[in-house]
């Protein structure tokens, strides 16, 4: 049974040494490094040791998986916690089909995110099976009792010329083995070493035994990726989004002896910046007149003097807020720990005041907001706001609002009361799946 190993985001994780059950070894080490270069922010290599930055999800190792949670709270670091955190963000943004994780289960406790995600494929192809397996039409030649479609004569003549129970045929047949199935059916084998309880082996074996008739095909995410859904295959659209990334984690070539390390990864970042949008819109509903509008591009913060002007330094909010064509608030996410005072009340970072500075320079909008995951070591819930310096008629405030994450219902636990961004995430009920 291959083993699955579990790390923090920003971790110090030593190399070369695994007796304390989170080290990892130098070839670990270097297949890490080598997925770095195209995951800009993953890790940071330092004396005997790596440290894991931004990303969390999982990595093959080879013989190991790496399971990388996010860590808000330093006074929680339970992994259950970490994979309810990721998992409600990750259903939220609408990147997977997940389940609703409201509190910290017995399933997060005793299962890795591993296992969740091959839980989550597993009901996803049940409800294909339970409906039925795609079928498609392919031409068959095969030498059959009776007469079937078009009779080959050629080969009738001069094959079983003499056998008149032997008829060469070409044939149009409806059958389940056509190249979805066969993703779903590589995809099934692909995570039998790393099932651990007998419960999902259990399953294992109901949905391979469904799919008994279709071959067993080497395939890589890239051909599923080729597939044109038609109306037929819309259904299938779920359960293949998993098939290509269990293919894509859990490749077979990489205990060949390949360096790269294929991994299911999420920037923290993106995946709360896309949370917090998706939430926003959720609760514009029934407000026809405001836009959330993420990542717009068309604001600059200066222009040349000489010798021809240009607009220079590029702004680019994460959330902006427009009603009836106007900019009403403006809100950058930070997936990072804010700092408190002596009072309890969070206090930004210079750098991230400075960057709300130049978005009130450049916007005609007077409310900014802060956006940061709540933490246990905030124990004031006050309203925290910043009154910047006058700019023109305009009295610019800076809104600090931090989300709670550890449940469900992501309400905000602080900021303030005349903030749209605030009374839009400081009420209403909890979160939906995208429709």
């Amino acid at each position: 049974m291959l083993e699955v190993i579990t790390v923090f985001e920003h971790q110090l994780v030593s190399v070369g040494s695994t007796e304390d059950g989170y080290g990892i070894t130098v070839e670990e080490s270097c297949r890490l490094t080598e997925l770095a270069k195209t995951r800009p922010g993953l890790c940071t290599l330092g004396h005997r040791s790596i440290r894991f930055a931004q990303y969390a999800g999982l990595i093959n190792l080879g013989e190991r998986v790496l399971e990388v949670l996010p860590k808000v709270d330093e006074d929680n670091g339970e992994p259950e916690v970490g994979r309810g955190m990721l998992l409600r963000l990750l259903r939220l943004a609408g990147n997977l089909k997940l389940p609703t994780y409201s509190s910290v289960t017995h399933d997060l406790r005793r299962q890795s995110l591993l296992e969740v995600f091959i839980n989550a494929f597993f009901d996803s192809v049940s409800s294909l099976v339970r409906a039925g397996l795609l079928r498609r039409y392919r031409t068959l030649e095969d030498d059959i009792p009776l007469v079937k479609g078009r009779l080959l004569i050629a080969r009738q003549a001069t094959v079983h010329a003499m056998r008149m129970d032997k008829l060469a045929c070409n044939f149009d047949e409806l059958t389940a083995d056509n190249v979805w199935n066969q993703g779903l059916k590589a995809a099934l084998i692909a995570v039998k070493p790393w099932i651990r309880t007998i419960d999902v082996a259990r399953r294992w074996q109901e949905l391979t035994a469904a799919f008994d008739e279709v071959s067993l095909v080497a395939m890589g995410p890239d051909a599923l990726d080729a597939l044109l859904v038609d109306r037929q295959a819309q259904r299938y659209v779920p359960s293949m989004q998993w098939a290509k990334w269990i293919l894509r984690l859990l490749s077979p070539n990489l205990r060949a002896g390949s360096n790269e390390a294929p991994g299911l990864l999420f920037d923290m970042n993106q995946l709360f910046e896309t949370a917090i949008v998706t939430l926003l819109r959720q609760r514009a509903r029934g407000r026809p007149a405001l836009q959330i509008v993420a990542q717009e591009t068309g604001s600059h913060l200066a222009t040349t003097i000489a010798p021809v002007a240009r607009d220079v330094f590029r702004l680019r909010p994460d959330i902006l807020l427009r009603e009836a064509g106007k900019v009403i608030a403006i809100g950058d996410t930070k997936w990072t720990r804010v700092n408190s005072n002596t009072y309890g009340e969070p206090v930004p970072s210079e750098s991230h005041m400075y960057q709300m500075l130049a978005y009130a320079n450049a916007f005609s909008c007077s409310d900014f907001s802060l956006i940061y995951p709540w933490h246990g070591g905030m124990t004031s819930k006050k309203p925290t706001s910043f009154l910047l310096k006058q700019l023109g008629d305009r009295f610019p405030k800076v809104h600090v609002t931090c989300v709670d994450v550890s449940t469900d219902l992501f309400r905000s636990t602080s900021g303030s009361d005349d903030s749209p961004i605030e009374d839009m995430l400081g009420s209403r009920d909890g979160l939906h799946a995208p429709d």
